[in-house]
């Protein structure tokens, strides 16, 4: 039976099957992404953070700052915090999160966060409770200025219950991600600016000596796409991959492959004359 038969494009219809088209790409990616997760989860270890250490590994170490930010309501550096927002007598509760890059410390190495992007779990460090009149901090107040919700409650002569999470230094930390090593310059030596001989341009010349600085990076990774970050070991829910997202491999693939042949039937029932 001709499929071309069966099928009466319509404007819609040719709306859908584009969009089955271009949809399938994105949901095999994080499919596959999905699958090999699982698969990389399965034979997990926690592994010591050593020199020429690389893929994708769980270390653990201890915290150590490069630019220390401050906690909102402990007001203790950390390489990062998120704040609950509360509504106390209602059931709405926001997070604020801000992040620094940091390093983390083992015994025979040192790791650097190539990325601050990820989940992060963390304990709680402060808590308060803020009424609706209570004059706040700026840094406080400039954060619950970024949860509508806060500020509209407030108004409202409703309290607020907050709580604070942070990554303080010379905490334990757990990163679960991909291991690499970076090649960094670490200063240059005996910078000279020459002519070159064409009109007035110069060009920079090194007398010195250029060091070279191998370190370890962690980070998501291109094609895990995963990064994890906590004060504790992850548990088996924090590194859980639901099955329905291993699906996308396969139902990707299906739905583009429909939306072009809805296209092909209809590219041809379109093709009589006087219809082009």
């Amino acid at each position: 039976m001709d499929l071309a038969q069966l099928v009466l494009p319509t404007a819609v219809g040719l709306a859908g099957a584009v969009g089955a088209v271009v949809a399938g790409a994105p949901l095999f990616s994080d499919g596959l992404r999905s699958l090999r997760l699982r698969r990389h989860f399965a034979d997990l270890a926690e592994t010591p953070l050593v020199d020429g250490l690389t893929g994708f590994v769980h270390v653990n170490g201890t915290v150590t700052l490069d630019s220390p930010m401050f906690t909102p309501l402990s007001a203790a550096p950390c390489a990062g915090f998120q704040l609950e927002v509360h509504t106390v007598g209602a059931p709405i509760v926001k997070t604020v999160e801000e992040r620094r890059p940091f390093r983390v410390v083992g015994r025979e190495a040192s790791a650097r966060l190539e990325s601050i992007a990820g989940r992060w779990s963390l304990s709680a460090t402060a808590e308060r409770e803020v009424a609706a009149d209570e004059p706040l901090p700026w840094n406080l107040s400039r954060l619950l200025d970024r949860v509508p919700e806060a500020l509209w409650w407030r108004r409202a002569g409703g309290r607020l219950r907050l709580v604070e999470r942070a990554l303080l230094p010379g905490s334990s930390c757990h990163v679960v991600g991909f291991a690499r090593r970076a090649h960094s310059l670490d200063h240059l030596e005996g910078l000279e600016s020459e002519r070159t001989g064409t009109d007035d341009a110069f060009e920079v010349v090194s007398r010195g000596t250029v060091a070279q600085v191998c370190e370890l990076w962690l980070g998501p990774g291109e094609l895990l796409d995963f990064f994890f970050v906590s004060d504790r070991s992850p548990m088996a829910r924090d590194l859980a991959v639901p099955a329905w997202r291993t699906l996308g491999a396969f139902a990707g693939p299906a739905l583009s492959l429909l939306g072009l042949l809805y296209l092909a039937a209809a590219a041809d029932q379109l093709r009589v004359p006087g219809r082009f």
